[in-house]
């Protein structure tokens, strides 16, 4: 059983990609012929997918918290929470590694160390694509077309369609790699079964 975090990002986050998939196939129209002037539709999705990602992310932390937390005696219980959340760079940066390598050890282990650990195929590729993925949301965001042109030029994404599909499934890897690695990390360090 998969965290309440994962079954959030299954159920709500996709639900929310594939809306915006769906505008974009409105946009493209569904006969044969490619349709020309999609892009800045397809900049949106990069961009979506980074924010249902961190939202993501974010509720992981917070699910780790309460497993934790519910440990603790009633007394502890909101100084625990306020001191794993203090400071939480994953409310208001994107998670990209260095951000994720921040916030997760203060709750007792390395995800990053955990999830380059888990073996799952291409791993570690997928953990500095996900920083290019941020610099792009990044340059996107902030209007930078000569960055958005130098990522593009380093040939690891496109504002395509194709290219965003890519990035979603390897997102979607990324997150269930994450929600293993979490809950065996949990169970080792409260010496419990898995908490999902």
């Amino acid at each position: 059983m998969p965290s309440s975090a994962f079954t959030e990002w299954q159920t709500w986050g996709l639900t929310r990609l594939d809306e915006l998939e769906g505008v974009h196939a409105d946009a493209r129209g569904t006969g044969p012929g490619r349709r020309w002037g999609t892009e800045q539709l397809n900049r949106s999705l990069f961009v979506a997918l980074v924010a249902q990602f961190q939202t993501y992310c974010r509720n992981l932390h917070d699910d780790t918290i309460d497993i934790q937390v519910a440990r603790a005696t009633a007394e502890q219980t909101n100084l625990l929470r306020t001191l794993m959340t203090q400071g939480r760079k994953l409310d208001t940066q994107t998670p990209r590694t260095s951000v994720l390598g921040s916030d997760f050890p203060r709750l007792g282990f390395s995800l990053l160390d955990g999830v380059r650990a888990h073996g799952a195929p291409g791993t570690a590729g997928a953990l500095r694509l996900l920083d290019v993925l941020i610099d792009f949301r990044n340059a996107i965001v902030h209007g930078s077309e000569t960055q958005i042109r130098a990522i593009i030029a380093s040939g690891d994404v496109k504002a395509t369609m194709g290219s965003y599909r890519a990035y979603r499934r390897m997102i979607a890897r990324l997150a269930t790699t994450m929600d293993e690695v979490v809950a065996a990390r949990l169970a080792s360090l409260l010496n419990v079964p898995p908490p999902w």
